[in-house]
Protein backbone atom coordinates (compact mmCIF):
# COMPACT_ATOMS: atom_id res chain seq x y z
CA UNK A 1 0.00 0.00 0.00
CA UNK A 2 1.36 3.63 -1.11
CA UNK A 3 2.61 5.61 1.61
CA UNK A 4 1.10 9.25 1.82
CA UNK A 5 3.19 11.92 3.09
CA UNK A 6 2.04 14.50 5.36
CA UNK A 7 2.04 17.62 3.15
CA UNK A 8 -0.46 15.08 0.30
CA UNK A 9 -2.16 14.48 3.37
CA UNK A 10 -2.41 17.78 4.13
CA UNK A 11 -4.02 18.91 0.72
CA UNK A 12 -6.46 16.05 1.02
CA UNK A 13 -8.14 17.40 4.58
CA UNK A 14 -7.59 20.94 2.72
CA UNK A 15 -9.51 19.41 -0.46
CA UNK A 16 -12.41 17.71 2.09
CA UNK A 17 -12.33 20.96 4.08
CA UNK A 18 -13.37 23.38 1.22
CA UNK A 19 -15.60 20.91 -0.37
CA UNK A 20 -17.52 20.65 3.02
CA UNK A 21 -17.62 24.35 3.68
CA UNK A 22 -19.15 24.96 -0.26
CA UNK A 23 -21.49 22.21 0.54
CA UNK A 24 -22.81 23.57 3.56
CA UNK A 25 -22.61 27.59 1.90
CA UNK A 26 -24.92 26.47 -0.65
CA UNK A 27 -27.28 24.27 1.68
CA UNK A 28 -27.14 27.86 3.80
CA UNK A 29 -27.75 30.12 0.63
CA UNK A 30 -30.60 27.94 -0.86
CA UNK A 31 -32.37 27.97 2.51
CA UNK A 32 -31.94 31.45 3.18
CA UNK A 33 -33.64 32.10 -0.69
CA UNK A 34 -36.29 29.81 0.19
CA UNK A 35 -36.90 31.31 3.39
CA UNK A 36 -37.38 34.52 1.70
CA UNK A 37 -39.97 33.60 -0.81
CA UNK A 38 -41.85 32.29 1.82
CA UNK A 39 -41.26 34.71 3.95
CA UNK A 40 -42.38 38.15 2.39
CA UNK A 41 -43.14 40.38 5.56
CA UNK A 42 -40.98 39.20 8.33
CA UNK A 43 -38.01 39.05 5.31
CA UNK A 44 -34.51 38.00 7.59
CA UNK A 45 -32.65 38.08 4.31
CA UNK A 46 -33.46 41.68 3.83
CA UNK A 47 -33.52 42.81 7.34
CA UNK A 48 -36.66 43.97 7.26
CA UNK A 49 -37.11 41.41 10.46
CA UNK A 50 -34.15 40.83 12.35
CA UNK A 51 -33.70 38.12 15.10
CA UNK A 52 -33.48 40.24 17.77
CA UNK A 53 -36.53 42.36 16.98
CA UNK A 54 -38.09 39.15 18.65
CA UNK A 55 -35.75 37.27 20.55
CA UNK A 56 -32.41 37.95 22.97
CA UNK A 57 -29.36 36.04 22.47
CA UNK A 58 -28.01 36.77 25.70
CA UNK A 59 -31.22 37.45 28.26
CA UNK A 60 -28.92 38.63 30.97
CA UNK A 61 -25.46 40.70 30.21
CA UNK A 62 -23.36 41.69 33.28
CA UNK A 63 -26.45 41.02 34.96
CA UNK A 64 -28.66 42.97 33.75
CA UNK A 65 -31.94 42.68 32.11
CA UNK A 66 -31.41 43.25 27.91
CA UNK A 67 -33.20 46.53 26.96
CA UNK A 68 -36.36 46.25 25.76
CA UNK A 69 -37.18 43.06 27.50
CA UNK A 70 -40.32 42.32 29.64
CA UNK A 71 -39.48 42.03 33.08
CA UNK A 72 -40.11 38.54 34.38
CA UNK A 73 -37.66 36.09 32.45
CA UNK A 74 -36.07 34.50 30.75
CA UNK A 75 -39.11 33.34 28.45
CA UNK A 76 -39.86 30.26 26.41
CA UNK A 77 -37.07 30.70 23.20
CA UNK A 78 -35.48 33.70 24.31
CA UNK A 79 -38.26 35.50 23.42
CA UNK A 80 -38.47 39.30 24.77
CA UNK A 81 -42.07 38.97 25.61
CA UNK A 82 -43.59 36.45 27.82
CA UNK A 83 -46.25 35.23 25.61
CA UNK A 84 -46.59 35.04 21.53
CA UNK A 85 -49.67 37.65 21.22
CA UNK A 86 -47.66 40.14 23.71
CA UNK A 87 -44.94 39.68 21.15
CA UNK A 88 -46.85 40.30 18.56
CA UNK A 89 -48.78 43.07 19.81
CA UNK A 90 -44.92 44.97 20.54
CA UNK A 91 -45.06 45.82 17.39
CA UNK A 92 -48.56 45.78 16.32
CA UNK A 93 -50.28 47.88 18.40
CA UNK A 94 -50.21 51.06 16.85
CA UNK A 95 -46.89 52.07 18.79
CA UNK A 96 -44.65 51.23 15.62
CA UNK A 97 -45.90 53.50 12.60
CA UNK A 98 -43.65 50.89 10.61
CA UNK A 99 -45.74 48.15 11.55
CA UNK A 100 -49.51 47.19 10.86
CA UNK A 101 -51.97 48.11 13.25
CA UNK A 102 -54.31 45.26 14.54
CA UNK A 103 -56.02 46.83 17.86
CA UNK A 104 -58.54 49.55 18.13
CA UNK A 105 -59.11 52.00 17.63
CA UNK A 106 -57.05 51.82 14.35
CA UNK A 107 -56.29 55.47 12.89
CA UNK A 108 -53.28 54.33 9.89
CA UNK A 109 -56.30 54.24 7.62
CA UNK A 110 -57.96 57.93 8.33
CA UNK A 111 -57.52 59.63 5.07
CA UNK A 112 -56.60 56.82 2.86
CA UNK A 113 -60.01 56.10 1.46
CA UNK A 114 -60.11 52.84 3.16
CA UNK A 115 -62.64 52.15 7.04
CA UNK A 116 -59.96 49.60 7.93
CA UNK A 117 -57.66 46.96 6.87
CA UNK A 118 -58.59 43.72 5.16
CA UNK A 119 -58.22 41.82 8.51
CA UNK A 120 -60.24 44.53 10.64
CA UNK A 121 -58.73 44.38 14.21
CA UNK A 122 -58.82 43.46 17.46
CA UNK A 123 -61.27 44.99 19.99
CA UNK A 124 -58.67 44.79 22.99
CA UNK A 125 -54.96 43.18 23.77
CA UNK A 126 -55.97 39.83 24.91
CA UNK A 127 -57.35 38.12 28.09
CA UNK A 128 -61.19 39.90 27.43
CA UNK A 129 -63.95 38.51 26.12
CA UNK A 130 -64.91 40.58 22.61
CA UNK A 131 -68.33 40.65 20.95
CA UNK A 132 -67.14 42.14 18.03
CA UNK A 133 -64.01 39.44 16.64
CA UNK A 134 -61.82 36.51 17.56
CA UNK A 135 -61.17 36.41 21.19
CA UNK A 136 -57.11 36.25 22.27
CA UNK A 137 -55.68 35.10 25.62
CA UNK A 138 -58.90 33.32 26.80
CA UNK A 139 -57.93 29.90 27.77
CA UNK A 140 -60.86 26.77 27.13
CA UNK A 141 -63.01 28.26 24.55
CA UNK A 142 -65.53 26.03 22.66
CA UNK A 143 -65.21 27.35 18.45
CA UNK A 144 -68.72 28.61 16.86
CA UNK A 145 -69.87 26.01 14.49
CA UNK A 146 -66.95 24.02 15.04
CA UNK A 147 -66.37 20.29 16.89
CA UNK A 148 -63.29 22.21 18.57
CA UNK A 149 -62.97 22.84 22.75
CA UNK A 150 -60.67 23.99 25.07
CA UNK A 151 -59.00 26.21 22.73
CA UNK A 152 -56.99 29.65 23.13
CA UNK A 153 -56.26 31.57 20.44
CA UNK A 154 -53.45 33.42 19.86
CA UNK A 155 -51.81 35.62 17.18
CA UNK A 156 -49.76 32.32 16.30
CA UNK A 157 -52.93 30.50 15.85
CA UNK A 158 -52.88 31.90 12.67
CA UNK A 159 -50.09 33.51 11.17
CA UNK A 160 -46.28 31.86 11.28
CA UNK A 161 -43.88 34.96 12.28
CA UNK A 162 -41.03 33.39 10.65
CA UNK A 163 -42.86 32.69 7.22
CA UNK A 164 -45.11 30.27 5.52
CA UNK A 165 -45.58 29.60 1.39
CA UNK A 166 -49.00 31.46 2.07
CA UNK A 167 -50.27 34.77 1.91
CA UNK A 168 -49.67 36.61 5.14
CA UNK A 169 -47.79 33.66 6.51
CA UNK A 170 -51.23 32.13 7.24
CA UNK A 171 -50.19 28.60 8.77
CA UNK A 172 -51.52 26.12 5.89
CA UNK A 173 -53.31 23.90 9.07
CA UNK A 174 -54.59 26.28 11.76
CA UNK A 175 -52.19 25.09 15.29
CA UNK A 176 -54.25 22.73 17.53
CA UNK A 177 -56.64 21.60 14.29
CA UNK A 178 -56.54 18.06 12.18
CA UNK A 179 -57.86 19.68 9.15
CA UNK A 180 -57.44 19.24 5.53
CA UNK A 181 -54.64 21.76 5.33
CA UNK A 182 -55.76 24.57 2.79
CA UNK A 183 -52.81 27.31 1.60
CA UNK A 184 -54.81 30.54 1.43
CA UNK A 185 -55.07 31.35 -2.56
CA UNK A 186 -55.59 35.18 -2.94
CA UNK A 187 -54.44 37.38 -6.68
CA UNK A 188 -51.36 39.30 -5.61
CA UNK A 189 -52.05 42.69 -3.82
CA UNK A 190 -50.58 45.76 -4.38
CA UNK A 191 -48.02 45.69 -2.06
CA UNK A 192 -46.29 42.32 -3.70
CA UNK A 193 -46.86 43.62 -7.05
CA UNK A 194 -45.29 46.78 -7.31
CA UNK A 195 -44.60 48.26 -3.64
CA UNK A 196 -45.22 52.25 -3.87
CA UNK A 197 -43.03 51.98 -0.65
CA UNK A 198 -41.12 49.03 0.60
CA UNK A 199 -41.82 48.13 4.16
CA UNK A 200 -40.60 48.80 6.64
CA UNK A 201 -42.47 52.04 6.75
CA UNK A 202 -45.48 53.85 7.63
CA UNK A 203 -46.98 54.29 3.66
CA UNK A 204 -45.49 50.95 2.95
CA UNK A 205 -47.45 49.09 5.57
CA UNK A 206 -50.56 51.38 4.74
CA UNK A 207 -50.41 50.11 1.01
CA UNK A 208 -49.79 46.73 1.90
CA UNK A 209 -53.18 46.17 4.46
CA UNK A 210 -55.66 48.30 3.30
CA UNK A 211 -58.72 46.72 2.46
CA UNK A 212 -59.22 47.99 -1.41
CA UNK A 213 -55.66 47.00 -2.44
CA UNK A 214 -56.38 43.07 -2.01
CA UNK A 215 -57.68 41.06 -3.91
CA UNK A 216 -59.59 37.48 -3.34
CA UNK A 217 -59.04 34.31 -5.58
CA UNK A 218 -59.89 31.22 -3.72
CA UNK A 219 -60.17 28.97 -0.37
CA UNK A 220 -60.60 31.92 1.31
CA UNK A 221 -63.96 30.28 2.96
CA UNK A 222 -62.34 26.85 3.22
CA UNK A 223 -59.16 27.99 5.20
CA UNK A 224 -61.99 29.55 7.82
CA UNK A 225 -63.53 26.33 8.21
CA UNK A 226 -60.22 24.62 9.05
CA UNK A 227 -61.44 25.38 12.81
CA UNK A 228 -65.08 26.48 11.79
CA UNK A 229 -65.75 22.67 10.52
CA UNK A 230 -69.36 22.79 11.16
CA UNK A 231 -69.60 25.11 8.12
CA UNK A 232 -67.41 23.14 5.49
CA UNK A 233 -70.61 21.85 3.44
CA UNK A 234 -71.92 24.95 3.08
CA UNK A 235 -68.66 25.90 0.81
CA UNK A 236 -68.83 25.45 -2.66
CA UNK A 237 -71.94 23.86 -2.75
CA UNK A 238 -74.95 25.29 -4.68
CA UNK A 239 -77.51 23.14 -2.61
CA UNK A 240 -79.69 25.62 0.01
CA UNK A 241 -80.09 25.39 2.97
CA UNK A 242 -81.54 27.26 5.68
CA UNK A 243 -79.29 26.48 8.34
CA UNK A 244 -76.37 28.82 6.78
CA UNK A 245 -74.75 31.31 3.92
CA UNK A 246 -73.35 29.55 1.18
CA UNK A 247 -70.37 30.90 0.33
CA UNK A 248 -67.55 30.25 -3.06
CA UNK A 249 -70.62 29.92 -4.80
CA UNK A 250 -71.62 32.76 -7.83
CA UNK A 251 -73.86 35.35 -6.94
CA UNK A 252 -75.66 34.32 -9.80
CA UNK A 253 -75.45 30.66 -8.84
CA UNK A 254 -78.26 31.07 -6.29
CA UNK A 255 -81.74 31.46 -8.79
CA UNK A 256 -84.19 34.00 -7.98
CA UNK A 257 -82.30 34.94 -4.13
CA UNK A 258 -80.01 37.09 -5.48
CA UNK A 259 -79.92 39.94 -8.12
CA UNK A 260 -76.75 39.84 -9.95
CA UNK A 261 -77.74 43.22 -12.36
CA UNK A 262 -77.90 45.04 -9.03
CA UNK A 263 -74.70 43.38 -7.66
CA UNK A 264 -72.68 44.09 -10.67
CA UNK A 265 -74.63 47.82 -11.39
CA UNK A 266 -73.24 48.80 -7.57
CA UNK A 267 -75.69 51.44 -7.03
CA UNK A 268 -79.14 51.86 -5.48
CA UNK A 269 -80.16 50.33 -2.42
CA UNK A 270 -77.16 48.18 -0.10
CA UNK A 271 -74.59 50.72 -1.87
CA UNK A 272 -72.76 53.73 -0.10
CA UNK A 273 -69.51 55.73 0.66
CA UNK A 274 -69.51 55.27 4.61
CA UNK A 275 -70.36 52.66 6.78
CA UNK A 276 -72.71 53.56 9.73
CA UNK A 277 -73.36 57.46 8.48
CA UNK A 278 -76.83 57.24 8.93
CA UNK A 279 -76.96 57.30 5.29
CA UNK A 280 -78.54 53.86 3.96
CA UNK A 281 -75.45 51.98 2.22
CA UNK A 282 -72.38 50.51 2.66
CA UNK A 283 -68.94 50.35 0.29
CA UNK A 284 -69.39 47.34 -1.92
CA UNK A 285 -68.73 44.23 0.10
CA UNK A 286 -65.59 41.81 -0.61
CA UNK A 287 -65.89 38.94 -3.14
CA UNK A 288 -63.85 36.28 -4.68
CA UNK A 289 -63.32 36.05 -8.26
CA UNK A 290 -62.21 32.07 -8.66
CA UNK A 291 -60.89 33.35 -12.82
CA UNK A 292 -58.43 35.97 -11.68
CA UNK A 293 -54.65 35.65 -12.70
CA UNK A 294 -54.21 38.62 -11.17
CA UNK A 295 -54.40 41.69 -8.94
CA UNK A 296 -56.43 43.75 -11.40
CA UNK A 297 -58.75 40.82 -12.79
CA UNK A 298 -59.69 39.57 -9.21
CA UNK A 299 -61.54 43.39 -8.95
CA UNK A 300 -63.45 43.07 -11.64
CA UNK A 301 -66.98 43.10 -10.33
CA UNK A 302 -69.76 40.50 -12.54
CA UNK A 303 -72.65 38.70 -11.34
CA UNK A 304 -69.99 35.00 -11.47
CA UNK A 305 -68.42 36.81 -8.49
CA UNK A 306 -68.65 34.88 -5.08
CA UNK A 307 -69.50 35.82 -1.38
CA UNK A 308 -66.59 34.19 1.24
CA UNK A 309 -67.03 34.96 4.86
CA UNK A 310 -64.79 37.83 4.51
CA UNK A 311 -67.67 39.27 2.62
CA UNK A 312 -69.52 39.35 5.47
CA UNK A 313 -66.64 39.13 8.37
CA UNK A 314 -63.83 40.51 9.15
CA UNK A 315 -60.87 38.17 10.55
CA UNK A 316 -59.21 40.01 13.33
CA UNK A 317 -62.82 41.76 14.32
CA UNK A 318 -64.03 44.96 13.89
CA UNK A 319 -66.60 47.79 15.02
CA UNK A 320 -69.47 45.45 15.10
CA UNK A 321 -70.63 42.08 16.51
CA UNK A 322 -69.22 38.78 15.03
CA UNK A 323 -66.77 40.51 13.19
CA UNK A 324 -69.53 41.89 10.68
CA UNK A 325 -68.60 44.81 8.49
CA UNK A 326 -71.58 46.66 8.84
CA UNK A 327 -74.34 46.91 11.96
CA UNK A 328 -76.52 43.98 10.74
CA UNK A 329 -76.83 42.74 14.38
CA UNK A 330 -76.65 46.32 16.67
CA UNK A 331 -79.34 47.64 18.61
CA UNK A 332 -80.54 49.66 17.44
CA UNK A 333 -79.05 48.48 13.88
CA UNK A 334 -79.47 52.37 11.70
CA UNK A 335 -79.82 52.85 8.41
CA UNK A 336 -77.20 50.43 7.76
CA UNK A 337 -78.75 47.83 9.25
CA UNK A 338 -79.44 45.57 5.97
CA UNK A 339 -77.10 47.53 4.09
CA UNK A 340 -74.66 44.22 3.37
CA UNK A 341 -77.43 42.02 2.27
CA UNK A 342 -79.16 44.22 -0.14
CA UNK A 343 -76.32 44.62 -2.29
CA UNK A 344 -77.36 40.92 -3.64
CA UNK A 345 -80.28 39.97 -2.99
CA UNK A 346 -81.90 43.66 -3.41
CA UNK A 347 -85.18 42.02 -1.26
Amino acid sequence: MARVNRAERDIVIECRALFFIAIVSISLSLWIVNSADADYYHDLEKNRQPCNDCHTLHYSESGTQPPGVEPGGPFQQLLIRATTTKLCLFCHDGSDPKAPDVLAPVTMYNGSGDEHSGAGFFENSGGAVSLSGHDLGIAAQSVPFSSMTNVTVSCASCHDPHGTPNYRNILTVPKGVSGDGTGVIMAADVFRNSPPTDPPSAQGSINAYKESNIGYKAKTSRWCTECHDNLRNHVGSATRTENHHLTDVPINGFGAMTDPAHWAGGTGTGFGAVTNDGVEGVPRLRFQSAGATDFPSSKVVAAVNHVTCSSCHLAHGGKFKKGLVWPYLEIPAGADANSGCQQCHNQ
